[in-house]
This record gives C-alpha cells, sequence and structure tokens, in this order.
C-alpha cells in the first residue's frame, strides 16, 4: 500500500492522464454505439417500410384482378384505389367516423349521409360493432367505373369467431376535384339526367338517376296540366311502369314502396316523386327508355268504381 501511494504521488500527473482518457475512450465508444444503434434502427425501419410498400403493392396487384370483369384494374391506379380503400376501412375499424367520412364522395354524402352523425349511427355503428377486419377485390371495370367488393367481418384473433360470416359491401371509385373519393354501402354514383316529356295532360321531367348494385332509384318533376286529379299507375298490373335497355330487357318499378297518395296529382299540381326500379348493375348495361303505360286520367272516376280514360307515355334517355 505504501508502494502504491509513493507511485501515486511520484506519477499523479500521468496517473490521472491516464484516467482521463479511458473515460474519455469508454465515453467515444458509448457515443459510437449509440450513433450506430440508431443508425441500425433507422435502417430497419426504412427496410421495414419499404417491405411493407412493396407488400401492399403485391396486394393491391392481387386486388385488381377483377371478378367479374374481363379487365382488371390498371396498374397506375392500382396502389392509389388500394390505399383509398384500406385507408377508408381501417378508420372504420378502429372507430374513427370524421376520418373516414372525409374521403367519402358528394354524391355519397348527399344521397345517403348527409352528416358525420348520420354516417356514424348508420354506417359505421351498424356494420363496424366490435372489433372487425375487411378485405377487398376488385369486382367489375364498367366504362371509367372501378367497382370493389368488400367483406366484412370478425377479427379472429381478437373475437376468436370465425370469419365466414361476413357483411358485403360494394364500393366505386370516384374522381372529384382531382382526387378520387369513395361512393360506398352499393352506390355506383349519381347520373343527372333531365330528360323531358310533354303531353296534354303531363310534363314531366326525369331529373337523375341514383345507381345501386342491385337497383335504380329515379327522380320526376312531374306536373298536372289538366283539370282532373291524374292517378301516375294503377298498380294493377305489376309491370306496367318499367325501364328498358338497349336489348329490350325490362326493369319493373317496385311501385309497392311509393304509397298512393304519392302517385296521385291534383289537379295543377306539380310535384316531385322518387320511384325503384329493379335493375342489377351490369357491365356495360345501357338503360334507353323509361315507359309509364298505365296512368289513370281521372283518378275520382277510378275510385268510384266506373271506366275511365287511361293513357301512355315513354321518355328516351
Amino acid at each position: 500500500m505504501h508502494r502504491l501511494l509513493r507511485f501515486y504521488r511520484q506519477n499523479r500527473m500521468a496517473v490521472w492522464v491516464l484516467i482521463l482518457g479511458i473515460i474519455f475512450i469508454i465515453l467515444v465508444i458509448q457515443v459510437l454505439n449509440s450513433i450506430s444503434r440508431r443508425n441500425m434502427e433507422e435502417e430497419n425501419r426504412k427496410i421495414l417500410e419499404e417491405e411493407t410498400t412493396l407488400s401492399n403493392v403485391v396486394s393491391y396487384d392481387n386486388q385488381s384482378e377483377s371478378i367479374i370483369s374481363d379487365e382488371d384494374v390498371p396498374e397506375q391506379y392500382r396502389e392509389d384505389f388500394g390505399n383509398l380503400i384500406e385507408q377508408f376501412f381501417n378508420y372504420c375499424t378502429q372507430h374513427e367516423p370524421q376520418k373516414a367520412y372525409s374521403l367519402l364522395s358528394q354524391d355519397t354524402i348527399d344521397t345517403l349521409y348527409p352528416t358525420v352523425e348520420i354516417f356514424e349511427s348508420l354506417y359505421c355503428s351498424e356494420k363496424f360493432e366490435g372489433d372487425k377486419d375487411f378485405s377487398f377485390q376488385s369486382w367489375i371495370k364498367s366504362g371509367d367505373l372501378y367497382i370493389y367488393q368488400v367483406k366484412i367481418f370478425d377479427n379472429m384473433l381478437a373475437t376468436g369467431k370465425s370469419n365466414d360470416t361476413y357483411y358485403e359491401d360494394y364500393v366505386t371509385i370516384a374522381p372529384e376535384d382531382g382526387e378520387y373519393k369513395l361512393n360506398i354501402n352499393n352506390l355506383i354514383g349519381v347520373k343527372n339526367i333531365y330528360q323531358s316529356y310533354s303531353s296534354e295532360e303531363l310534363d314531366i321531367t326525369v331529373e337523375e338517376s341514383q345507381v345501386f348494385m342491385d337497383y335504380e332509384i329515379y327522380s320526376f318533376e312531374i306536373k298536372n296540366k289538366t283539370d282532373k286529379t291524374i292517378l301516375l299507375d294503377s298498380r294493377e298490373d305489376t309491370d306496367s311502369t318499367y325501364l328498358l335497355d338497349d336489348t329490350n330487357n325490362q326493369y319493373s318499378a317496385l311501385l309497392y314502396e311509393n304509397n298512393e297518395e304519392e302517385l296521385i296529382l291534383q289537379p295543377g299540381e306539380t310535384k316531385t316523386i322518387s320511384i325503384r326500379f329493379s335493375d342489377v348493375y351490369r357491365e356495360g348495361i345501357v338503360i334507353t327508355q323509361i315507359h309509364f303505360s298505365d296512368i289513370v286520367l281521372d283518378y275520382n272516376t277510378y275510385i268510384a268504381g266506373n271506366e275511365v280514360e287511361r293513357t301512355a307515355f315513354e321518355i328516351e334517355l
């Protein structure tokens, strides 16, 4: 011990230089290790992002193969469309309705969900209660429309339930103001029509058609030009009001959904009527005409049980 103290007193400066040198080297090593660790973490993050992007691209390629149509989603659109659909349904499964709502098209908002609260109540809460997952696949390309089938099911890992039971939706990519939005809940889109028909008794304008996967809803503005009450359809025949396509297929109006009062026009009255037709959306379908073939021109005489004059008309679209 005495020798160590003596050595220290004789070499005090050298000892401290050595100690400080060792401390400095340790600090440098720690800093270098920290920098190396951060670089490695950053590199791993970039690799993970690249792998995720590559995985999404591959997945979107697979999901862009149309089930019904012969034409798949073009390569330049696959990632944009896939990202949009995935982002929307991720927001829904994560119960973020405001963010999901921001991805809806104006047609969907105007037609189905005019407020976030209605969207949350009628779509999110109804279809995404609990822990849900989803998958999607291109269904059909028709003209400029790209329609995807979406399946929403219980998250099997979280709930322990199988995903054999699922809710099915169809979503359509809608170009809007230089970006893409979504039509959801089977809405394909809204077509502005404004084709008119005029006779001695009636003025009728077909305003628009809301196109869904399984039906269309047409809006009509109709004016009764007579001094008698008119019934637009007696509903004695289920096929008396119908659409006609370019191959002469007929699609009947579902007039049982309209009460009789909706179909009655008082003398001089103008009203707007919405009628649903039973056409199923198919690739290349073109509706060319609307037929009303059982218009009762004197409703009061008709309900009294007497014979009454009837008329028919068709509107070219």
